[in-house]
């Protein structure tokens, strides 16, 4: 499974717009009034305007070239806060998952990730990391009290859970994607702790395009 676009809902576009453009350095490719569209690698970010979606953030990572993630590192630290989880701006990530990453926030308080997974992502022969070295959109939280419901949606695009079982408990988060992809819608509940942050998981509207089919909790 891939994710081509995610749709995601902010109150303040203007300036989520110019830190994604500015400060990220992202390719803008549609910006109006009521949304705006980034080129992410592989990848289409959406944010739309809704003056109601004050209270509202995601979750979402981004893939970037497996041996670049030290100077991906130190280009962020150049241009935002990383997030600090026990003491440390950076985690790394063993078994099925080994990688590296790191967290920030942006201007609309949404918990950004750059992940650097060893053995999925290619390589880069570049000196220097840029926005260039981000390869897609690699997961996206989806937040729902109805994680049952949501699993079979999923399921039934053929898009499987990492743990061949769905577990619907308050802490637990839902891996669904193919490992050989390192791409992941992640179905957890409301009220989990996101990593790198003090926030709790709120049911905000997504829609998610995949190669696989749309997965949306829009109404």
């Amino acid at each position: 499974m891939k994710i081509q676009q995610i749709d995601l809902w902010v109150s303040n576009l203007e300036e989520v717009v110019i830190f994604y453009r500015d400060t990220l350095e992202f390719p803008l490719t549609l910006w109006k009034a009521t949304e705006a569209t980034f080129q992410i690698g592989n990848s289409l970010l959406r944010f739309i305007k809704d003056s109601e979606a004050k209270d509202t953030f995601y979750h979402f990572a981004f893939n970037i070239h497996s041996n670049m993630f030290s100077k991906a590192k130190l280009w962020l630290q150049e241009r935002v806060t990383l997030s600090i989880e026990e003491g440390k701006d950076e985690v790394e990530y063993s078994g099925l998952f080994k990688a590296r990453s790191c967290y920030f926030q942006d201007l609309a308080g949404n918990i950004v990730e750059f992940i650097a997974r060893e053995a999925i992502t290619p390589k880069s022969h570049a000196m220097h990391f840029t926005s260039n070295n981000v390869i897609e959109i690699s997961e996206i939280g989806l937040t729902t009290h109805n994680i049952i419901e949501f699993a079979d949606k999923i399921m039934e695009l053929a898009i499987p859970s990492q743990d061949e079982i769905i577990v619907d408990e308050p802490e637990h988060l839902n891996f669904m994607g193919h490992q050989e992809d390192g791409v992941y819608i992640l179905l957890g509940p409301v009220g989990r702790r996101w990593l790198f942050s003090d926030k709790r998981a709120i049911a905000s509207p997504v829609t998610i395009y995949t190669d696989k089919g749309i997965i949306s909790n829009v109404l």
